[in-house]
């Protein structure tokens, strides 16, 4: 058994200048980032046992051992709650000689700019540095340490990999791509019979701690093991399709390439240009096999779309021209937008790599994967002929196993579940993201979908218990979380904050781990403390400060409903209403009865001053601001939801709400709540008449869903996946009525459909659920885990029960 890693043991190391000078030119790499390499020699003369090493780095580091990839890391962390991996070497290691090696990659450097990209916003830094600590255990009973801090290891400054931001057009916030020149100083560093005898040996930083082991730190780092398992990282693939710029067909030879056939061969002093097409948005390492070519150079631009002219005649473009007043930051092209037609451009960052141009194969791939559908393939050959081998991509995201289903008698429902799955596969890595091609940020909103929609769809619940940890960790002194994280770049959404309470719920609900909520509780309360604290005379949450963007509705400058920078608003009332009631329901879990009713009480309260303030008799709705005269979808849909809004009040509502046009329109993540509310209104058989936009999107052949329906940016965005919440939820009818599926209701909501059919993970195992209607009629058969309590709610309004298991019954529809 192998105790606890870094307790006194290992120590960080770096190049000579350390963490707290910088490098003369001569001793560093050539651009903003720096990079190192590091080597350490392993003679074996026996059989291992067994071989484990600990594995950090600041900023990022690939671990190799005798030339193969054991991994890549660190998972995401922030500088207090810096994370380790453990990797096993042994089936890594050979009798004779052996080389671990890592390159690693510093951040610290390079700030964060989001107009003009730089350093990763989500990759939090300090100072350059890696770690390793580890045992050889062999056969015969002896131990060898490899922990850095001790003799053996040696590093050199890269000087091949640089970093560059050419044709940035639009804020970005994922860091530098690549400038990748070869240098032949470091050929085979990988290997074991490299001759590493004029690399330095490495300078000693500090002290590793572990998190918990802090008292006085000798290191700025707390380590905390990885929460997550590793990323998925598939084999080459090829790409759909190729064509030349302007849509033209490619030559026979180009074709053959792209089907994994033969090598296309260029001759000097050429500049070819081609557009691979990836067939569906993926998040993949493009991979490149080349042969001589000395002097060449190749670009590869990564870009979910292409680019045209509304006025290009009979395109097929995606959403239709508006203005993005309120909506674009830093870029806004009213003149152009995005389509699949061939004819458009790729515009987007890009990777330069200048290889060797000897005869010898060589292989690229950067370091961090690519979010893209297409890649626009520059090639500019130099003095020799330039052989291009074979290109592909490689597959990465977070490993699920999706297990859940959905299958109805409407094929357009269908396919909205198809592409939901994969919008949310491609926005999850190290952490959930709100989009894999511009940020690869970790916002609370979208983790909120994103989280449950994992957690049903494959019963995977690490990535939502590392996210709930993450948002905690972000807290500011006042109490709230920031609006995402890990972040660099401080900012705070205040009703994301709430989100995340809904997030905590779902959590729990799903996982029934009730002991990472009860760690979660003292955040919890601490945000609605912060809330009250802003809160007007009445009691409601008032004129707060921060960013307070609630949705993307094209109406209100940059999000933000009018009204929120004076006094309280529907929106922000209602969210901070609902929340008490989740955390009420929270503290019931855990033990906390006592707290537990008096955030119900004050819940109960804030509802009555609530109406007062927002209801609007004359118009049957809810304003967005005491004494309106603005009305949204968002504001009437948060006010159904947080249980203002009377039975009464619910049906005149619904005589505008949700269609009314004076109603000020939600972007998709506003449906997620109005679709909620239309359940509570009773009105839920509505639902499918408003899924519009996601029809149009799935018709207008994106693979993934885009962020919000003006296509001006993200086209795979994760909140807009949550239809297929509503699938598994409502039209199956499965959600979970104590945490862990421990016991569980099944209401289906017809949606006029004729059938439906799916499963559902939970921790105790799949429900499995199929309905249909026929003869005036509804059959219903379920597959529940034994000893499971089920009850069972007809859409006629009668109830059934059973005690898991198979059950099949049948009822008048009316």
């Amino acid at each position: 058994m192998f105790s606890p890693p870094f307790l006194k043991r290992a120590s960080w190391i770096w190049s000579a200048e350390g963490s707290h000078s910088a490098p003369p030119p001569e001793a560093a790499s050539p651009s903003h980032y720096q990079v190192r390499l590091f080597r350490r020699k392993l003679a074996l003369g026996e059989e291992v046992r067994r071989a484990q090493v600990h594995v950090s780095a600041d900023s990022r580091y690939i671990l190799y051992c005798n030339g193969a990839v054991v991994g890549r890391g660190p998972a995401k962390g922030d500088i207090r709650h810096h994370v380790y991996d453990t990797h096993d070497l042994a089936s890594f290691l050979r009798l004779g000689e052996n080389v671990l090696a890592a390159l690693v990659l510093d951040m610290s450097r390079v700030a964060h700019r989001p107009a003009s990209l730089g350093a990763p916003c989500s990759v939090m830094t300090y100072a350059g540095g890696f770690l390793l600590e580890g045992d050889v255990v062999f056969a015969g009973g002896a131990l060898e340490r490899l922990d850095t801090g001790l003799r053996g290891w040696r590093v050199a400054v890269d000087t091949s990999h640089r970093f560059q931001n050419e044709g940035t057009r639009f804020e970005g916030y994922l860091g530098y791509f690549e400038h990748r020149i070869h240098q032949p100083a470091t050929d085979g560093w990988l290997s074991a019979g490299f001759d590493d005898s004029a690399w330095a040996p490495a300078t000693l930083l500090y002290s590793a701690e572990r998190i918990e082991n802090r008292r006085d730190p000798a290191s700025p780092y707390g380590l905390v093991p990885r929460l997550i398992p590793p990323l998925e990282e598939g084999p080459e693939a090829r790409f759909a399709d190729a064509f030349a710029p302007g849509g033209g067909e490619l030559n026979a030879s180009w074709r053959a390439l792209i089907a994994g056939g033969s090598a296309v061969t260029l001759p000097p002093g050429r500049t070819v240009r081609v557009v691979l097409d990836a067939g569906v948005m993926t998040t993949a390492f493009p991979v490149l096999h080349v042969a001589g070519g000395r002097g060449s150079r190749v670009r590869l631009t990564y870009a979910e779309a292409l680019r045209l002219p509304w006025s290009t005649p009979d395109a097929k473009m995606l959403g239709r021209p508006q203005p993005l007043v309120n909506l674009a930051s830093h870029f806004a092209d009213e003149a152009s937008g995005w389509t699949f037609d061939r004819r458009g451009e790729v515009t987007g960052w890009s990777d330069i790599w200048e290889p060797n141009g000897g005869p010898e194969p060589e292989t690229f791939e950067p370091l961090h994967w690519r979010a893209f559908r297409y890649v626009g393939l520059e090639i500019a050959t130099g003095t020799e002929s330039f052989t291009l081998r074979g290109i592909g991509h490689r597959f990465t995201a977070y490993p699920y196993e999706v297990r859940a289903s959905f299958h109805c008698s409407d094929t357009r429902l269908n396919r909205i579940w198809e592409t939901s799955l994969r919008t949310m596969r491609l926005c999850s890595h190290e952490t959930f993201e709100d989009c894999p091609h511009y940020e690869q940020m970790q916002y609370a909103g979208d983790t909120m979908v994103t989280s449950k929609l994992a957690m049903l769809t494959s019963g995977d619940y690490a990535l939502s218990r590392q996210s709930l940890l993450q948002f905690d960790w972000s807290r500011l002194p006042e109490g709230l979380t920031q609006s995402r994280y890990p972040s660099r770049l401080l900012q705070v959404i205040p009703s994301w904050s709430l989100h995340w309470i809904s997030t905590a719920k779902d959590y729990a609900y799903c996982s029934g781990d009730l002991q990472t909520v009860r760690e979660l509780v003292p955040g919890i309360l601490a945000v609605l403390d912060w809330f009250r604290r802003h809160a007007g005379g009445d009691g409601l949450p008032s004129a707060l400060p921060f960013w307070n963007i609630t949705d993307w509705c094209p109406w209100w400058e940059r999000g933000v409903v009018p009204g929120a920078d004076s006094g309280p608003t529907c929106i922000i009332s209602a969210q901070y209403i609902h929340a008490l009631e989740e955390a009420s329901d929270l503290l019931r879990l855990v033990g906390g009865a006592g707290d537990s009713s008096w955030l119900s009480l004050e819940a109960a309260i804030l509802r009555r001053v609530f109406n007062r303030r927002f209801w609007s008799e004359k118009d049957g709705l809810y304003f967005d601001r005491p004494g309106g005269p603005e009305i949204s979808q968002y504001g009437n849909a948060w006010a159904i939801v947080c249980g203002a809004a009377s039975d009464a009040e619910r049906a005149r509502m619904l005589e505008r709400f949700p269609h009314d046009a004076a109603l000020a329109p939600g972007s998709f993540f506003c449906w997620h709540t109005v679709f909620r509310a239309l359940e509570i209104a009773g009105a839920y058989e509505r639902m499918p008449g408003f899924l519009g936009p996601w029809h149009e999107m799935v018709a207008d052949g994106l693979s993934t869903f885009a962020e919000e329906n003006s296509y001006w940016r993200s086209l795979c965005h994760a909140w807009s996946a949550h239809p297929a919440l509503d699938f598994l939820t409502r039209i199956l009818g499965v959600t979970p009525r104590s945490p862990g599926f421990a016991v569980v209701d099944i209401q289906p909501k017809l949606c006029g459909l004729d059938h439906a059919s799916g499963s559902v993970c939970t921790p105790r195992g799949m429900i499995d659920v199929a309905w249909r209607v026929e003869a005036g009629r509804f059959h219903l058969e379920v597959a529940a885990p034994a000893d499971t309590p089920v009850r069972v709610r007809w859409p006629n309004g009668a109830e059934s029960g059973f005690s898991g298991g198979r059950f099949r019954e049948d009822v008048a529809l009316s």
